[in-house]
Parts: structure tokens; C-alpha cells; sequence
């Protein structure tokens, strides 16, 4: 069952921040119903394209990501890193949130609820120089 006070208060916090209500409202419904998806950023820094390829070897179901406000970032202070783990071992930090979108979802995870995430592909990769990047499933 879909927790409706939370939705419509994500679709106000959305409509605050330039969404029209009905555009609003489709985003908060998305995210409720897990079809919101995103590409994380910053994946062919430091060695996370190792670790990418690592990760093609476990099943998306043993993969856990977590998402962790970053307000103290020098950089954007809306910043939302991506940490993975697998079967409970220690977690990586992936890369992060693209901007745009950790814009409208920083307040949401400061002041609403908890943004939940979970693997839904490892792209690219195909030919030996070729990046590798993340994409995630985001749900409230």
C-alpha cells in the first residue's frame, strides 16, 4: 500500500522547486512506484571502474545500495553519494547522484522520507576501452 501523505508531500516539496503540480505529482507517483530511474555520476573516477567490473559477477539481488546525504560537500551541497555493498561486505562509494536530481532530492531525504535504491543495471563495458556506468532504481 502507497503511503499518500507522503507522496503528495514530495510532489508539494517537487512543486516548490519549479515542477507544475500535475508534473509534480507523475514524479512523486514514479518514485513511489519504484519506475524512477537515474545514471550515476562520477563512475569513471579513482578505481570504480574496477570495482563496476567486479560487480558484473553478483547477482542485482545480493547488491545493496545505499544513499547518503552529503551536505557537507565542497562541491554542491545537495550532493547524494552512492555506496554499494555486497552481501553485507564494506560499502564503496560509487559516485553520486547526478546534480540536477539530487537538487529535488535532498530535501526530500533531509525533511520527507528515506530515497531507497537498488541495482537495476551495469551498462557498458563492452570493448576493453570501454567505460562501464550504474544505473539505479530509486523508490520512497
Amino acid at each position: 500500500m502507497y503511503n499518500r501523505s507522503v507522496i503528495c508531500r514530495v510532489a508539494n516539496n517537487l512543486r516548490k522547486q519549479g515542477y507544475t503540480l500535475s508534473a509534480a505529482f507523475r514524479a512523486a507517483w514514479r518514485l513511489a512506484k519504484s519506475k524512477a530511474a537515474v545514471k550515476v555520476a562520477g563512475v569513471s573516477k579513482y578505481n570504480r571502474q574496477k570495482a563496476l567490473d567486479h560487480l558484473r559477477s553478483y547477482s542485482a539481488e545480493s547488491v545493496q545500495i545505499t544513499l547518503q546525504r552529503e551536505s557537507r560537500n565542497t562541491y554542491d551541497s545537495n550532493a547524494i553519494s552512492v555506496l554499494v555493498s555486497v552481501n553485507g561486505s564494506k560499502a564503496y562509494k560509487m559516485g553520486y547522484i547526478p546534480a540536477a536530481v539530487a537538487a529535488l532530492l535532498s530535501e526530500v531525504i533531509d525533511n520527507i522520507t528515506e530515497i531507497k535504491a537498488s541495482l537495476q543495471a551495469i551498462t557498458g563495458g563492452f570493448y576493453a576501452d570501454m567505460m562501464s556506468g550504474l544505473r539505479l532504481n530509486l523508490s520512497i
